[in-house]
């Protein structure tokens, strides 16, 4: 089986398996690697984005001397993005506003695990 098809399995098992909707794989550079998301969404804007929002947050993190943040939630109005960061890429994601955070975290803690596995 391909990478891309098993990456493309693991980002629809955290959406089965948690309260995630949408998700998508980057690389550090921004490129799109896979992705599980709506038909409506821009995906390549989405990577770029990601990829800015983990350099931003890790300069944030030397600034501020805690380290590389692990996860960078956004808490929008009517989603909750999160970002997790890995060795070579992110995992960007979405769920409903009001999302039982715990669990996503530990879903994209066993998702993180298989993608650096097939990466």
């Amino acid at each position: 089986m391909s990478k891309i098809k098993k990456l493309t399995e693991i980002l629809k098992r955290l959406e089965a398996d948690s309260e995630v909707d949408s998700s998508a794989l980057v690389s550090e550079r921004g490129q799109l690697m896979v992705a599980a998301m709506h038909k409506d969404v821009d995906e390549k804007a989405v990577s770029a984005m990601a990829a800015a929002l983990v350099s931003i947050g890790q300069r944030v993190g030397l600034v501020l001397e805690s380290g590389n943040p692990r996860t960078i939630v956004l808490e929008g109005s009517s989603k909750t993005v999160i970002v997790r960061k890995l060795s070579k890429a992110s995992l960007i994601a979405t769920a409903p506003k009001d999302v039982r955070i715990g669990i996503v975290d530990f879903e994209m803690d066993k998702a993180v695990t298989d993608i650096e596995n097939v990466l």
